[in-house]
């Protein structure tokens, strides 16, 4: 997220507090979709809503939105303390995506399956909706494709005709048909998803379809992913999409040194600061083409050592697990801090999957 963004969701976050929900809106930014569902639930029901309450749920977004995952971890921690169904939702939802952030994807899922629980009961279905998204984001980045594959179809069969999401969620459902190798499938729905109204996810789309071309190796497409990414970065600079679009052209150049580690140069510059361990999986590319990974690390965001703690991991109640779930003892939980990185280009290519694309 660029700094426009954050800018942009603090104005809305202050308009909302105030009670001007529908100004929020307008200011809250496409990709703060977590922000934007929560307003606009709390325009419904602003009389039974404790600011305190509210206070502690929009700081932990912030905080998510800014990569300070132990502060956001904390301030969902007490949200989830209040008497209100859907901040509950919002809170536990908000821990998952924490989770899934810093690869804690056991955690994550069952996080998003109680927010998903809590939601269903009182049928705020917006939050299921999202949780459902971001259960299939934590098991896609777990390498479940197929358990992924089926929470973005739930995900979608909750949104309206029309809903601005659904473009995004068809994309997450191409990235899971893309790792079952369903190729065909896979560009007919980055295609379609690139099209659909409502939020921004054309970068997305050919993000994937540069995946797509890299993994196949359709250099076309990947080409035609380029020339998107270079018109889109004269207004955006940097964005995690353009990098990824960058890294398939990277890939496809691994064989010429000059020109993979120019693509690779130009990857590392347009991913935002606030994606620390996609910086720190970049960086062990360094040494393939001759350099050294640097000293200080170029990432400005401060980590702290984050494992949740025991008590607060959710157990596995039958009422939160959905048909064809993977146990959780399956998933990936130990954090991308503890991540052995790949040793050669080869291995470090295939971690891209703990980054969705």
């Amino acid at each position: 997220m660029n700094e426009e963004d954050v800018l942009r969701g603090l104005t809305g976050l202050r308009l909302a507090v105030a009670g001007r929900h529908e100004e929020a809106l307008h200011w809250l930014p496409g990709n703060m979709a977590g922000l934007r569902s929560m307003v606009a639930q709390w325009a419904r029901t602003p009389a039974a809503t404790p600011p305190g309450i509210i206070g502690d749920l929009v700081r932990g977004w912030i905080a998510y939105y800014r990569a300070e995952y132990a502060k956001a971890y904390a301030w969902f921690s007490e949200a989830q303390s209040a008497d209100i169904p859907w901040v509950i939702a919002w809170a536990l939802l908000g821990k998952g995506k924490v989770c899934t952030d810093l690869g804690y994807f056991a955690h994550a899922t069952s996080w998003c399956r109680k927010a998903s629980a809590v939601a269903r009961r009182f049928e705020h279905d917006d939050v299921v909706a999202a949780a459902q998204g971001a259960r299939g984001e934590a098991l896609l980045r777990a390498g479940r494709p197929r358990f992924a594959l089926e929470a973005f179809t739930l995900d979608l069969g909750l949104l309206p005709a029309g809903d601005r999401f659904r473009g995004r969620v068809m994309c997450y459902q191409a990235h899971a048909y893309r790792r079952l190798g369903a190729y065909s499938a896979a560009k007919l729905a980055y295609r379609i998803s690139a099209q659909l109204p409502g939020e921004n996810t054309a970068p997305y789309a050919y993000a994937g379809l540069a995946g797509l071309g890299a993994e196949t190796g359709n250099a076309g497409l990947v080409e035609e992913a380029v020339r998107y990414a270079e018109r889109f970065q004269q207004a955006m600079p940097t964005h995690v999409c353009v990098a990824w679009v960058y890294l398939a052209r990277a890939w496809m150049e691994r064989s010429r040194r000059t020109a993979f580690a120019s693509w690779l140069e130009r990857s590392r510059s347009a991913l935002p600061p606030e994606f620390i361990f996609e910086h720190r999986w970049l960086e062990n590319w360094l040494p393939h083409i001759g350099e050294r990974p640097p000293k200080e690390s170029r990432i400005s965001v401060d980590i702290e050592r984050f494992v949740p703690e025991a008590r607060d991991v959710c157990p596995a109640r039958s009422d939160w697990i959905f048909d064809g779930d993977p146990p959780d003892e399956e998933l990936f939980n130990s954090g991308f801090q503890t991540l052995q990185w790949g040793v050669n280009l080869e291995e470090l290519w295939q971690q891209r999957l703990h980054f969705m694309h």
